[in-house]
């Protein structure tokens, strides 16, 4: 599947799009360290060099138009519905493509836009998308116990905590558990999803 295929995604909140030329110097912007958001995604793992946040923003602003693989974008754009500036990330990898298991993730970065129900909006239009395109029977997300709204997030749209990490990630000097919360093909269409 290409991205103008299969996106843009349009919500009440949101809008998940494929990336544009000019995204890519406001996501260079965001993806510097200073900015709040680095505080609640994975702030555990060493920040990008500034070379690799470049190649990122790069590759999100330049999507392929197809990658031949027939699956959906690995990432697109969480973008504002009335002016279409990027708010976010969406994405996708594989936990283990021989099984079918994909893992996914969304960040906001503008502090002003969270609490409003955007993130929600966007992980649940993108697990939408995802299953709707695949045929894979679960999805599921990883965090830590720290980022509480990222885990009432994913308990809200009926995802399952199914490992909890006890004490395995260290933030600020204080240990937090790590996080997999899952969702199943069935599961995700009995909840409208």
């Amino acid at each position: 599947m290409t991205a103008g295929r299969v996106l843009p995604v349009v919500g009440e909140r949101c809008v998940l799009r494929a990336g544009r030329e000019d995204d890519e110097a406001m996501l260079r912007e965001w993806l510097r360290p200073h900015h709040e958001w680095n505080r609640w995604d994975a702030p555990y793992l060493p920040r990008a060099t500034d070379a690799e946040a470049a190649r990122y923003a790069h590759a999100v602003a330049h999507p392929p138009a197809d990658d031949g693989t027939g699956l959906p974008p690995s990432r697109a754009v969480v973008a504002d519905p009335a002016s279409g500036e990027l708010l976010g990330v969406v994405s996708w990898y594989w936990e283990s493509e021989p099984t079918g298991w994909a893992r996914l993730g969304v960040v906001l970065y503008d502090p002003a836009v969270r609490g409003q129900g955007i993130g929600r909006e966007a992980l649940a239009l993108w697990t939408s998308l995802l299953f709707d395109r695949t045929d894979w029977v679960r999805l599921d997300l990883a965090t830590w116990s720290g980022n509480t709204a990222m885990c009432a997030t994913a308990r809200s749209l009926g995802f399952v905590e199914e490992a909890r990490f006890r004490d395995a990630r260290v933030v600020g000097g204080v240990r937090y558990d790590s996080v997999a919360y899952g969702v199943l093909r069935d599961e995700w269409a009995r909840s409208g999803g």
